[in-house]
């Protein structure tokens, strides 16, 4: 082959290599179904939004220097399969097992778009999972956020995953004056 028809050929077959790859990673991932029963609720007067099943509730309770969130259902006589909360603040702590025979492991789950490592307590098919991230806040007071949560089985467990990777930060809008 003339090295002229070479540059020409591979150039196009490298153009289509490129296409072929990329095309791959652009593939849309079906969204999980679960998700459509979900509400998208301010997460008290914050700048942060998660969606949560519509039967549920979110309270604030706030200390001199942190505020913590919880959410939960809105009728507090039905068992809740899960429920958790956030911790806003510039100290937060890990909670400790609720018994020595938990078994324990890490895990990677996003939250506010990041790959974060989450605690994850099994104690006999009760779940509790916690994780710190940094939230990206300049407000000064609320540099980090400790989330939690607790499921009653793997399912609900999964549950609590897809809610939590919901949670976004959303910048205020500014009103024209």
């Amino acid at each position: 082959m003339n090295i002229n028809l070479k540059i020409p050929f591979l150039s196009v077959f490298l153009i289509l290599t490129i296409l072929g790859c990329s095309d791959k990673k652009t593939k849309h991932i079906p969204e999980n179904p679960y998700l459509k029963q979900l509400t998208e609720k301010q997460i008290g007067d914050t700048n942060y939004y998660i969606s949560i099943p519509k039967k549920y509730t979110i309270k604030e309770n706030r200390g001199p220097d942190f505020s913590v969130y919880y959410f939960y259902p809105t009728d507090t006589t039905a068992t809740a399969a899960f429920s958790g909360g956030f911790y806003f603040g510039n100290h937060p702590s890990q909670f400790e097992s609720a018994s020595d025979s938990c078994k324990t492991e890490k895990i990677k789950h996003k939250i506010l778009n990041k790959n974060t490592d989450w605690t994850v307590y099994n104690c006999k098919g009760k779940y509790s999972i916690q994780s710190i991230v940094e939230s990206g806040s300049n407000e000064g007071w609320n540099q980090y956020i400790h989330a939690f949560a607790s499921a009653n089985s793997a399912a609900d467990l999964k549950k609590v995953f897809l809610i939590l990777e919901t949670m976004k930060k959303k910048e205020p809008s500014k009103q024209p004056k």
